[in-house]
C-alpha cells in the first residue's frame, strides 16, 4: 500500500514557498515583488505533475475489484448531504490543518487563491473551462474535503469520514476506493500540523462587489461627524464610496484600494471643491500598506 496516489515532488512546495512569501510581501506593500513571486509559483513542472494524474483518472487504479472491497449502493441509500455541511468544514479544517492527509502538501482554499487573482490577475490566471490557463501552484494546492470511503459507497459526510486533502488526491482518487488505488487510510495517521496557514492573512484584503450609490451627492461640502482619534488621520479620496463595510478606492497608481471598516478605520461621504469621495479616518500605516500617499491626501478641510 501506498500512502498517496503521486509522490509530491520538490517544486510543489518551492511554490508553496513562493507563494507564502508573495503574500508576505503583498500585506508588507511591495506589489511588484509580490506579483513577480506569484508568478514563479506558476511551475510547468507543478502543472505537469498535477494534470497527468487527475485526468483520465482510471489509470490510478492498481486493482479494479480487489477482494472484500465495498461496492457502489443505490442513490437512494446514500448520505443526502453529498457537499458536506459547513459545520463539518469547518470541524474537518481545524483538526487537519492546511495540509493533505494523504501526501502532506499544504493546500489554500479556493477563496485565497480568488483574492489573489483579483489582485495580481497578470500572474495569478484562472480559467474554470481550461486547466491550461490555470495558476500552477493555486492549481495543485487547492483545498479540497475528500470523502475517504467513496460517498457512491455509503460514505458518510461526517467528520469520522471525511479529510483535508489536495487537488491530486480528491480528483485523481475520485469514485474510487483505497483498495482499488491501494492507498493507505490516511485516518490511521494522526494529522500533522506543520504551522502551513494556507496565505490566509491574504483574506482581508477580498473586495467586495463595488455598489455605486444611487443617492444624489450633496452640493455643498460635508465634515464628517466622527472626529479621528490618538494616532488616526482624516484623509479625503475623490471618487471613493462606501458599500458593505468597505471603503473602496477609484483606481489609485493603477490599482483600486479597499479598507474594511472598524472601530478604528471610519469613513463618511465628502464633497470638498464640488469633487464628491469618501473622508477616511485611519491610521497612516494603513495607507502605507497599500502603497497610497498619505500625505497628499489628508483632509484640511
Amino acid at each position: 500500500m501506498r500512502r498517496c496516489i503521486k509522490q509530491p515532488i520538490p517544486e510543489i512546495f518551492a511554490a508553496w514557498d513562493a507563494m507564502k512569501e508573495a503574500a508576505e510581501e503583498h500585506v508588507r506593500g511591495d506589489f511588484v515583488r509580490a506579483e513577480a513571486l506569484f508568478r514563479q509559483a506558476d511551475s510547468p513542472k507543478v502543472w505537469e505533475w498535477l494534470n497527468s494524474a487527475w485526468v483520465g483518472v482510471t489509470k490510478n487504479v492498481v486493482e479494479m475489484k480487489p477482494a472484500g472491497d465495498t461496492s457502489v449502493i443505490p442513490k437512494s441509500e446514500r448520505d443526502p448531504d453529498r457537499n458536506i455541511a459547513p459545520h463539518i468544514r469547518k470541524a474537518v479544517l481545524e483538526r487537519d490543518g492546511y495540509q493533505c492527509r494523504y501526501c502532506g502538501i499544504p493546500v489554500v482554499h479556493a477563496d485565497i487563491r480568488k483574492i489573489a487573482a483579483k489582485l495580481y490577475p497578470a500572474s495569478v490566471g484562472w480559467n474554470n473551462r481550461d486547466a491550461s490557463k490555470q495558476h500552477a501552484g493555486f492549481q495543485c494546492l487547492w483545498l479540497q474535503f475528500d470523502h475517504v470511503e467513496p460517498h457512491s459507497h455509503g460514505g458518510r459526510s461526517s467528520t469520522e469520514n471525511v479529510v483535508i486533502s489536495c487537488a491530486l488526491c480528491n480528483f485523481g482518487k475520485d469514485r474510487f476506493t483505497l483498495r482499488q488505488l491501494h492507498v493507505e487510510d490516511p485516518r490511521l495517521r494522526e494529522p500533522e500540523h506543520t504551522g502551513y496557514d494556507g496565505l490566509e492573512l491574504l483574506r482581508e484584503f477580498a473586495v467586495p462587489k463595488p455598489r455605486v450609490p444611487k443617492a444624489k451627492k450633496p452640493a455643498v461640502d460635508l465634515c464628517l461627524s466622527v472626529q479621528p482619534a490618538a494616532g488616526t488621520e482624516r484623509y479625503f479620496i475623490p471618487g471613493a464610496w462606501v458599500s458593505s463595510g468597505y471603503l473602496l478606492t477609484p483606481i489609485i497608481e493603477g490599482k483600486s484600494r479597499w479598507f474594511k471598516l472598524s472601530e478604528e478605520v471610519k469613513a463618511e461621504y465628502a464633497v470638498r471643491n464640488g469633487v464628491g469621495g469618501c473622508i477616511l479616518v485611519c491610521h497612516p500605516k494603513l495607507l502605507e500598506r497599500r502603497g497610497i500617499n498619505g500625505a497628499l491626501l489628508l483632509d484640511t478641510h
